[in-house]
């Protein structure tokens, strides 16, 4: 069976093979040796457990961004709750109000410091896992990584 691969993927494939007859002969690199099963496995392993670690990552920038649009609707209601008691001249009302806006107001400030810092990490998180895959997709379709050719003689 024909395996269907991204027009992008066999572009990338080409232009290697293109590189590989071209300029890696011409520069002096050649391929390493084949990789080894034990390493195959410490990248599949490896893979694995970043898969797991980006996994956690994922979920807790989700959490942490679902719990935010919670704290901004909340503060949508007290916000509401305030000009109407403020309409209605109910000081008793507004003052407890305007309190637990502005800790809502600091609560949101400091969890967006904190979604700010886990974006940055899942971002990293998949930019890490996506060059691992493309690394061991490499090492298992047989790619070998490219190394300078030794030169002869003494020197």
């Amino acid at each position: 069976m024909r395996s269907r691969r991204l027009p992008l993927a066999r572009f990338v494939d080409a232009l290697d093979d293109w590189l590989d007859e071209n300029v890696h002969a011409r520069e002096g690199l050649t391929p390493g040796p084949a990789p080894s099963r034990a390493r195959l496995s410490a990248h599949r392993r490896a893979r694995a457990e970043l898969r797991r670690a980006t996994a956690g990552v994922l979920f807790l920038r989700n959490k942490l961004e679902a719990e935010q649009h919670e704290r901004r609707a909340r503060m949508a209601r007290v916000c509401h709750a305030l000009l109407r008691a403020a309409r209605d001249d109910d000081d008793e009302t507004a003052l407890p109000l305007l309190t637990y806006r502005d800790l809502l107001r600091e609560r949101i400030r400091a969890a967006e410091q904190e979604l700010a810092g886990l974006r940055t990490q899942a971002a990293d998180a998949i930019g890490s896992l996506a060059r691992l895959s493309r690394a061991l997709a490499r090492l298992e379709r047989g790619r070998r990584p490219l190394r300078p050719r030794r030169r002869g003689g003494a020197g």
